[in-house]
Parts: C-alpha cells; structure tokens; sequence
C-alpha cells in the first residue's frame, strides 16, 4: 500500500478527554507529541493504523524508542498510557492506533486513488493520440 501523506486531526482535539488527561501527566505535551507522532507513522505505514516498517513488521519498543527519540522506558511508559486509555492496542505483537477511522478517513482515501486512476487513464489516452499523430505525419 502507497503512503499517505495527510491524516485527519479535529479542531476541538484539546476538548477531547482522553487528550486532556496526556495533557495533564507529568511531561504531558511530549506525551501528545508522541501521539501525534505516532498517528503519522501509522499514517505513513497506511495498514488500517497499524504500527509498522516493511511489508508487515510490527515495529517493537526499540525501533519506535529510536524513531521518536526517547528513552525505551520512556517509550513503554507512553505507550502503557496509551493502552490504559484505550487509544491504541497491542494485536499480536503490533501497536495499532484505536478507531483509526476517526484519523483517516478511507471513503476519501478512496475517492483519491479513484481520482488519480482516471487522470493517469486520461494521461495515457492523451500520450496514445499524441504518439498516433507523430506516426501519421511520418
């Protein structure tokens, strides 16, 4: 699957409880820069907001410790917060956002990708032509 290169973020996200209470622990905003990081790999991955790098490897602690400069402990503390307040899981050995619909919404992500087929299929048509004139004029 291709990148995405956008996700989808609410405008009232500071109103939402569960942002409210990462907001209050202690080194709260690197815990909301740590979500928001991690709604763009899951962005970046585009596999239903599952957390991970290549074809379908899960990325562990380690990796995600490297890739969001922060200590492992650090990390698992995050992520153990996050799973407490159910706005990821932990399926199979993957971290996958929660409700990632609510960050990317598929029926739009569609409509692109049908968008870019039909250009791509006009982009041909067109080249076709192109390419039939220069040979009739030859």
């Amino acid at each position: 699957m291709a990148e995405v290169s956008w996700i989808k973020l609410s405008t009232n996200i500071f109103s939402n409880r569960k942002i409210a209470l990462l907001l209050n622990e202690r080194n709260g905003d690197t815990y909301f820069r740590i979500w928001i990081q991690l709604l763009t790999i899951a962005g970046q991955c585009n596999m239903k907001g599952k957390l991970i790098i290549g074809e379908n490897n899960p990325l562990n602690v380690q990796q995600l410790s490297k890739i969001l400069g922060k200590s492992i402990k650090k990390v698992e503390e995050i992520l153990n917060k996050f799973i407490e307040l159910k706005i990821i899981n932990l399926e199979e050995n993957c971290y996958v956002i929660k409700n990632w619909s609510k960050y990317q919404s598929a029926d739009k992500l569609e409509e692109i990708r049908k968008s870019n087929r039909e250009r791509q299929r006009k982009f041909r048509e067109k080249s076709k032509m192109g390419n039939n004139v220069t040979e009739m004029l030859e």
